[in-house]
């Protein structure tokens, strides 16, 4: 009969006390913890505790946060007052705007009648009655305040950017004016600038897929006036964002949030500059009640970004914010804190029979 070999390693050794004291006062210290989280303040599973209650109410607002907005239906409204806007008009769609008196000014105009040829590209044709501009195939569009000192009426310019043919297919930019008899007056594909006369009240739908209402200070650009040389940078003076939202199986709206632009800011609609949305709203100026465009537009994009010198912040909404604004969800709460006081209240008291039963069994 073979006897097993010995073992090359030696046992380890018992721990001393002091180290076993030390492991079992760490025990003692890591069972009351455990005690501690999941059956404060007494009371044992399967009765519910306040702090199982807190943690199942935590993981349903981590929940609530991972839902898609699609399903709240969020939408928002830009209300400003801004001296400079740009816009970018959708390739697809053929817009048809509404000019008052004024001047454009065009690189070339071969065909167009009545312009003057100032330089070599500098063609000014002048319009003594308000025309009608039509734009095919997209452009990029500058509207800007151009308000005399001391004028009884404000006026603005237009500067439309024309849009490159791409490698898709899409065509060109085209800009056609006609005058009130529906008479054309000037076609081109180039950059074409409109300087208004003063006017009292005019206003324009807009449809487009970009926009960004004032103009940052941080840019350099400078825009000059006919104020014998004075120059000036134009801004947004003055708007908000309010955020309204649908949730899920409720027809009403209702809003969810509100903020409010400073003076100078930038505000650039959608956030994300790959981005491509859909806003529409109108653009109004109106000689009684402003000297600024009043530029309101709706969207069903859910956030905007806001550019300020070294404090730039996108503008958003959480589900949490949709949410919790619904009654259903105050409801809901409601009854949670108060399954949380009944809990509080039969854990204590199931602690205090146990703490009886104990004492009985010593006795």
């Amino acid at each position: 009969m073979s006897s097993a070999p010995p073992s090359s390693a030696p046992p380890a050794p018992p721990p001393s006390g002091a180290a076993a004291r030390a492991f079992a006062v760490v025990g003692r210290y890591a069972q009351r913890l455990f005690d501690m989280t999941l059956n404060w303040p007494g009371g044992r599973w399967p009765v519910p505790t306040v702090t199982s209650l807190f943690v199942i109410a935590a993981l349903l607002v981590a929940g609530v946060e991972l839902l898609p907005k699609w399903l709240s239906d969020v939408t928002l409204t830009v209300r400003a007052r801004t001296e400079v806007l740009e816009l970018v008009l959708q390739p697809e769609r053929t817009y048809v705007w509404w000019l008052p008196r004024g001047s454009y000014s065009l690189l070339t105009a071969t065909d167009a009648k009545g312009c003057e040829q100032r330089s070599r590209f500098d063609v000014v044709c002048s319009s003594a009655e308000p025309t009608v501009i039509t734009i095919k195939n997209g452009a990029t569009v500058r509207f800007e305040i151009a308000t005399l000192e001391g004028a009884p009426a404000p006026t603005f310019t237009l500067a439309l950017t024309p849009r490159a043919a791409s490698g898709d297919g899409s065509a060109a930019s085209s800009f056609e004016v006609r005058n009130g008899a529906d008479e054309p007056l000037l076609a081109t594909p180039e950059l074409v600038t409109f300087e208004s006369q003063p006017v009292e009240h005019w206003r324009i739908p807009l449809i487009v897929e970009r926009v960004q209402l004032g103009e940052s200070l941080s840019d350099g650009v400078v825009a000059s006036d006919a104020l014998g040389g004075q120059a000036r940078q134009p801004i947004l003076t003055e708007g908000d964002v309010r955020m309204f939202a649908r949730a899920l199986w409720f027809d009403e709206r209702y809003q969810i949030k509100e903020e409010r632009f400073d003076p100078a800011d930038v505000v650039q609609i959608p956030a994300d500059p790959t981005e491509q949305g859909l806003l529409l709203g109108l653009l109004s100026l109106d000689a009684a009640a402003q000297r600024e465009f009043d530029v309101t537009l709706h969207t069903d994009l859910a956030e905007v970004f806001v550019r300020r010198l070294r404090a730039e912040h996108r503008i958003g909404v959480s589900m949490w914010a949709v949410v919790s604004k619904l009654p259903m969800w105050l409801t809901f709460w409601v009854v949670w804190v108060s399954l949380i006081v009944v809990a509080n209240y039969y854990s204590d008291r199931l602690g205090e029979l146990r703490g009886h039963k104990n004492e009985s069994k010593k006795t």
